[in-house]
């Protein structure tokens, strides 16, 4: 539990409860998982935080000690006001499609980052390259997809940013996820900058981030 709520980086209670105490279809055990969640959190090794949020007033991320026990190669969270709607809402979708794509491996932002910082320090990757995605889905036939997740309006020329420095990457394809009423002017752009080759465009209708409206 300590290695995925720091892979990811900031989490719901809700989404642990999700995540490790399911009971049947549709159903968490809610009290199982704050029960575990004030256990370990009164060991010093997760951390609660407040959030502007009504339905999620509070976060979870692991300290220090948190990450040590957890075995995980990152570093804790930090909170960044500004990212959070996001960073719960890249939570649900890359767990989804780990759901729906049965075999596939994640590496998440959090991951992704500090892979990159190593190479670069290697000397085996160069500064300012390419995009870094919001999660890597490697699937069981070997093919690399790059997750980026939009909630928010873009001017057209952030868009054409983003798809050009999709180019400098090496991914077999870009699942592009916006919201619904994003996806004809998103999909324009990407066919009007030619990268529909490998970039495919997606609905998606955050679960938590409709209720996180501060």
């Amino acid at each position: 539990m300590l290695a995925w709520v720091g892979r990811h980086g900031v989490v719901t209670a809700d989404q642990v409860a999700r995540q490790f105490f399911a009971r049947g279809e549709d159903t968490t055990g809610k009290r199982a998982a704050y029960r575990r969640l004030a256990v370990l959190e009164s060991v010093g090794l997760l951390r609660r935080d407040r959030t502007p949020f009504w339905r999620a007033p509070h976060v979870l991320r692991i300290t220090k000690a948190g990450a040590e026990v957890g075995e995980i190669d990152v570093t804790p969270a930090r909170i960044v006001e500004g990212e959070i709607r996001h960073s719960l809402a890249l939570v649900d979708l890359v767990e989804q499609l780990l759901a729906e794509h049965r075999g596939s491996k994640l590496r998440t932002e959090r991951e992704i980052r500090t892979d990159r910082w190593r190479e670069r320090h290697a000397g085996t990757r160069q500064p300012a390259r390419g995009r870094t995605p919001d999660g890597e889905l490697t699937l069981r036939n070997g093919k690399v997809v790059a997750i980026e997740l939009d909630l928010t309006p873009k001017r057209s020329k952030d868009f054409e940013r983003i798809l050009r420095a999709y180019r400098q990457e090496r991914f077999d394809h870009v699942w592009w996820y916006v919201v619904p009423g994003a996806v004809e002017r998103v999909g324009r752009l990407v066919k009007e900058n030619r990268a529909d080759d490998f970039i495919d465009v997606r609905p998606w209708k955050p679960i938590y981030v409709t209720a996180l409206t501060g």
